[in-house]
């Protein structure tokens, strides 16, 4: 019934503004001047009683079933959920109100003047309703015949803020009136004035001023300066179009505007005016203000919200404890942007994100001084295009981007490949008046110029984890370039190809596979780089694994063969132990995902999470020992009641040997094969690219005797190429070295202890054997004890036992192919 009434009333009101747009018009002129003047004036006083009428039973009507005001009485932020690093350091909250809520006394006298001059110059003198305000609202509406102002006064504003939409529409403004003159009654004018500047958004995520003026300034609320409190006033309005950190010409010209109001309300002065708006303002590095944990914290909010409700996770005082190193955990944000970001700029530059205008005295440099770190990134507008630069105006700052900066960018596209690189002009992908992501690079101050890069958002996506071997714990994890709540984490939630990093589980099982009572394989093991063809796959036709190079390489021992990462040889090597060997050793190692059953997952076909492969690696990390990833270390209620504990749970789950072998040959990968680029940090390393068909998904899983991470790199859409050669030793390791310097740094160059029931041996490369003594090319192996080789090799003649089968196709220089294959994946 109350719901049919409100739909006439819509109908109504409706009907009526069609009716006096009809008579602004003067439609309805010409049939009043045929009325007399007495029935004329019924007319209008029955229209004007009618109307009264209807205000009233719309009032109401609508004040029904309204939210209660008495909640705001007495007022206190909700506890919420609060998330807390290893060391203490808050890591993130979940709350219902947004921001830090400051009491009024702290917040700078002339923030408030600077609020309401702006946004209710009256606030102190009505009763919550500024009848002058909504007659000039309407007249302007009236005027251009549509709702564009509303009038409202702060505390019809916190109504809105508190328990409405913000819809514009005659109902909602009516209950927005009701509330308002509630709130009027129940709570004072300063409790109204402190609630507002405690709940208005600023922009980029800031709500309420303490946030705002940390967001913008990097300082508490309570020390910002009268220009910044001018700034911050103009930014409700509209916070992203008058953002400084969106276009500073127009937030300059808001911050003019308030300064007026203020002048017009007696705030200040004329004088005081000017010497306000040409103050310099330091504007604070946004990413300064990026939570470093933000998949994180969506991880803990949907657990709580899971397991415990809404009314715990928001209302609750929950404290929740994790495993997260914090400084770890920016490194690897920062590692993972810095790769996904140079693997986008080598796909080529893809244009412009908008066009604005070149105004004559765009270049002229105002009174916004800004703090910018080296290595930021925002939005330039481009003033002039040479022939080998690019002149930008980005973040109050004029300055230039040289032809190097922007390589990446006018970089043609190369024929051969040893071709001497060509560049486009500037102006063949860039125009004037274009708006493009710039880098800030550095500043001169005393020519008051600034260099920047040009640069670009990725769209490519990635994830990083960071895992403690021995316990579980979770020190790092960033599901992605960007966060949305509630969005996608590819850390725990991306279930993708692992390519040749699943190989480690392949070789782990060949290595406890035995025939009768003896080991059948070594490290030392000769195994055969040569074509196969399996019928029975998943696939309709033959399945024919091929080589990164497309080439084979005849016999190899099995190190090399997992250094080089040889498709063909891990493929026969399932082919000799089983499928069933192989799924069983990976799942002792931790692989939970199904594993289809054919030989297509030799080469890592069986999708897994970022989080899942890596935890499985650390059980080679840990000598054989298996735990279970853990991020929640407890979970405390808001009476100190403990809720949740985890401790870590290791398990003996795969053999001691055999992990230290897998290790072993892991540690040759870094050392000698696709991920020579972690030799860098010159500490023990052990690890194995991956990459899948046509380059979707790129890898890097490696660990240290203490801590181990993995590198997924891919885009969101499973079948899109991350481009040519982009391997995992080209997209996933950078950005996986650059997190391990991290956990590394300061740390001894411990190497991975040896087992008692491992020895060694001094043996010839080719053959497995053990050395003569007069062998030059001799090296050291690991052996399970008892499986050591007992024979010598042989006085070598000939070619070597790798040349055999190219020589056999024609090729000589087995140089050049075992160059070709090392370069595989790199």
């Amino acid at each position: 019934m109350k719901q049919r009434m409100l739909e006439l009333l819509h109908s109504f009101v409706t009907n009526l503004w069609s009716f006096l747009k009809t008579l602004w018009q003067g439609r309805v002129f010409p049939w009043l001047r045929a009325l007399t003047f007495l029935k004329a004036l019924k007319i209008l006083a029955a229209c004007f009683l009618a109307g009264v009428l209807f205000v009233v039973l719309l009032f109401f009507i609508l004040s029904f079933n309204l939210p209660t005001v008495e909640s705001l009485k007495d007022y206190k932020p909700s506890l919420g959920t609060t998330i807390y690093a290893e060391d203490g350091r808050v890591l993130g909250q979940v709350r219902i109100e947004k921001g830090v809520h400051v009491p009024l006394q702290r917040i700078p006298q002339h923030m408030k003047n600077a609020i309401l001059a702006t946004e209710d110059p009256r606030f102190y003198q009505h009763a919550g309703i500024d009848y002058r305000g909504i007659l000039r609202a309407a007249l302007k509406n009236i005027i251009r015949m549509r709702v564009s102002q509303g009038g409202s006064t702060i505390t019809q504003q916190l109504t809105k803020v508190v328990f409405l939409t913000p819809e514009r529409s005659f109902v909602r403004k009516i209950r927005e009136i009701i509330l308002a003159r509630r709130l009027e009654k129940e709570i004072s004018k300063d409790e109204i004035l402190e609630l507002y500047l405690n709940k208005i958004y600023f922009g980029h995520g800031a709500y309420g001023v303490q946030m705002a003026a940390k967001t913008y300034f990097g300082k508490d609320i309570a020390n910002i300066n009268q220009a910044e409190s001018a700034l911050l006033a103009g930014l409700p309005k509209s916070p992203m179009v008058y953002s400084p950190y969106s276009d500073i010409d127009l937030t300059k010209l808001r911050q003019s505007q308030v300064l007026k109001r203020m002048v017009d309300e007696g705030y200040l002065t004329e004088a005081q005016s000017v010497q306000i708006y040409n103050q310099p303002l330091n504007l604070e590095n946004l990413r300064s203000q990026e939570e470093p944990a933000p998949h994180i914290v969506d991880h803990i909010r949907k657990y709580i919200l899971g397991k415990y409700g809404e009314e715990k996770l928001y209302h609750g005082g929950i404290k929740v404890y994790l495993s997260i190193d914090l400084d770890l955990q920016r490194a690897a944000v920062a590692s993972l942007k810095d790769g996904l970001r140079a693997l986008d700029k080598r796909q080529g530059f893809r244009g412009r994100v908008g066009h604005k205008e070149v105004k004559p005295a765009a270049a002229r440099l105002g009174s916004l001084r800004v703090v910018v770190k080296p290595g930021e990134v925002f939005n330039g507008h481009v003033l002039a295009v040479g022939d080998y630069y690019l002149t930008v105006k980005g973040r109050g700052m004029v300055g230039y981007i040289l032809q190097d900066d922007m390589a990446w960018a006018l970089i043609k596209p190369k024929k051969h490949k040893d071709d001497p690189d060509e560049f486009k002009a500037p102006s063949e992908i860039i125009q004037p008046g274009d708006i493009v992501k710039v880098r800030f690079k550095d500043y001169d101050r005393k020519k008051q110029t600034a260099s920047f890069l040009l640069d670009q958002t990725p769209l490519v996506e990635g994830a990083v984890v960071v895992l403690e071997p021995y316990t579980g714990y979770v020190r790092a994890m960033v599901g992605g370039y960007d966060f949305v709540e509630g969005g996608f984490n590819h850390a725990t939630d991306a279930r993708r190809q692992p390519g040749s990093a699943f190989k480690p589980f392949i070789y782990g099982a060949a290595l406890e596979a035995k025939d009768g009572d003896n080991y059948k394989y070594t490290p030392a093991s000769i195994l055969m780089d040569l074509p196969v063809i399996h019928e029975k796959t998943e696939q309709d036709k033959g399945w024919k694994p091929e080589n990164y190079d497309e080439r084979f390489l005849g016999p190899m021992r099995m190190r090399t063969a997992l250094a080089l990462s040889r498709n063909a040889v891990t493929v026969r090597l399932l082919e000799d132990i089983g499928l069933s060997r192989a799924v069983t050793f990976a799942r002792k190692a931790g692989i939970t995902s199904p594993i289809n059953e054919d030989y297509t997952s030799a080469l890592g076909s069986s999708v897994v999470t970022p989080l899942e492969l890596t935890s499985a690696y650390a059980t080679f990390a840990s000598q054989g020992i298996r735990s279970e990833p853990i991020l929640i270390k407890s979970i405390v209620d808001g009476k100190g009641n403990m809720l949740e504990g985890y401790d870590p749970r290791p398990q003996e789950s795969v053999d001691i040997v055999t992990a230290y072998l897998v290790t072993s040959l892991l540690k040759s990968v870094v050392d000698d094969g696709t991920g020579r680029g972690a030799k860098g940090l010159n500490k023990p390393l052990a690890g194995k690219t991956g990459t899948t068909n046509n380059y979707v998904d790129a890898w890097f899983v490696g660990y240290s005797p203490n801590i181990v991470t993995g590198v997924w790199v891919g885009y969101d859409n499973a079948t899109a190429s991350l481009g040519d050669r982009e391997t995992g030793a080209r997209s996933a390791l950078p950005i996986w070295v650059g997190v391990m310097a991290k956990a590394l740094a300061d740390k001894p160059a411990d190497d991975f202890p040896v087992p008692d029931e491992v020895v060694s041996a001094r043996i010839d490369p080719e053959t497995g054997l053990l050395a003569r003594e007069d062998a030059a090319d001799a090296v050291d192996d690991v052996f399970r004890k008892g499986t050591e080789p007992t024979q010598y090799a042989q006085t070598k003649g000939g070619p070597k036992a790798g040349q055999f089968y190219m020589l056999d196709q024609g090729e000589g220089d087995f140089t050049l192919i075992k160059k070709k294959a090392e370069e595989a994946e790199d």
